[in-house]
């Protein structure tokens, strides 16, 4: 066995250890089960962080704010905070196996997914809030993230009926191409602001379906990217804002958030991120490298059609868990038509990508 896979094994051995170290010190064991439903929805959301250009958030946004009834944003933070831990470990799994990842996306991406972040903060959020809320309704978030995982799996299922396999590198970089990733990353950091998941579907789609790059790299560029806005959401949201730092009363309610005092106290079985991410940590560790190795030993087709799989699933739970479509006529609106419009705007961007981006017309056969 060399190196790289012994050091492979060892990142999820070394968290998990660390964790189990800091559980028992701190007495925290109790806390832990008492938030295994975060562990459950976990085990399937760590695999799609180190497999999907979803996210972990692709999963635990809808779970916490639909199953679990926590707030919209604090399944926001729990995202960030948790991919902060298994997309940074799937991240090292996939430098350490030496994976394709095109370095200029990534380079372009992480600053303008940053600043939408931080816009997406401050605009769309509320930074006095307990955990720094919305000033939208999340619904509006949450679908127009589905309606990006909907264009996304119609991408692939294209890519798979023309059996476009991709390059490694995108053929042409010009201004064209990073002026594109640079607004593809800006509008997802801005997703990212309310779902806590949402550059790494932008800048997959954008490298993927327009710059023409094979999936087997778009995937782990997008990991690499989403993990780096996680690392800043996690430090901007969970430790500065302080929203790891909760107060409890005797009776285990959370009757602060860092230095900002809850108006009522609140019920820790929805609010209390920092037992849903003490839960999840030593699973996504495992679960994130699983992933990105599941990713890699995937022929073409099947890895196509996983990626174009797991965006659908999103697409028919959304549907089926999201009760504001049944209730709010403007929301459905949006839903159908900005479905419509993103499935014949990715049709009419991939046929006319390369005048788009400026690259040389195709050989005709």
């Amino acid at each position: 066995m060399n190196r790289r896979r012994v050091a492979v094994y060892l990142i999820p051995v070394g968290v998990t250890l660390a964790w189990l170290i800091a559980v028992v010190v701190g007495d925290q064991l109790g806390r832990v089960a008492d938030n295994w439903a975060s562990t459950v929805t976990m085990i399937f959301g760590s695999f799609l962080a180190g497999s999907s250009p979803g996210g972990a958030g692709a999963v635990a946004f809808p779970i916490f704010t639909k199953v679990l009834d926590a707030p919209a944003s604090v399944a926001r933070t729990f995202s960030l905070s948790i991919q902060a831990v298994g997309m940074t470990a799937a991240s090292a799994v996939i430098l350490l196996n030496r994976r394709a990842i095109e370095w200029r996306a990534y380079v372009v991406a992480v600053p303008f997914g940053v600043v939408g972040l931080m816009v997406g903060l401050f605009v769309l959020g509320d930074p006095d809030g307990l955990f720094w809320g919305f000033r939208v309704s999340p619904a509006y978030a949450k679908v127009t993230f589905t309606i990006t995982l909907a264009a996304m799996a119609y991408a692939m299922l294209m890519m798979l009926a023309a059996n476009d396999k991709g390059a490694d590198r995108c053929p042409v970089w010009n201004n064209r191409v990073t002026v594109g990733l640079a607004g593809a990353a800006f509008i997802g950091g801005g997703i990212t602001s309310l779902t806590g998941t949402g550059v790494n579907v932008w800048l997959f789609l954008f490298i993927v379906l327009l710059a023409g790059l094979h999936p087997r790299v778009g995937v782990p560029t997008s990991i690499l990217t989403m993990a780096s806005l996680s690392i800043v959401g996690f430090v901007v949201l969970s430790l500065v804002h302080g929203q790891f730092d909760l107060g409890f009363n005797s009776a285990g309610e959370i009757v602060s958030v860092g230095d900002r005092t809850a108006p009522v106290p609140l019920d820790p079985a929805g609010t209390d991120l920092v037992g849903f991410w003490l839960a999840a940590v030593p699973v996504v560790v495992w679960g994130a490298a699983l992933g990105t190795w599941v990713v890699h030993v995937l022929h073409e087709r099947p890895l196509i059609m996983f990626v174009g799989v797991l965006a659908l699933v999103e697409v028919v739970t959304t549907v089926l868990f999201l009760d504001d479509l049944r209730s709010n006529t403007a929301l459905l609106v949006y839903f159908v038509s900005g479905l419509v419009v993103a499935l014949v705007g990715v049709r009419l961007l991939r046929r006319n990508r390369r005048a788009l981006l400026g690259f040389p017309a195709e050989p005709r056969p």
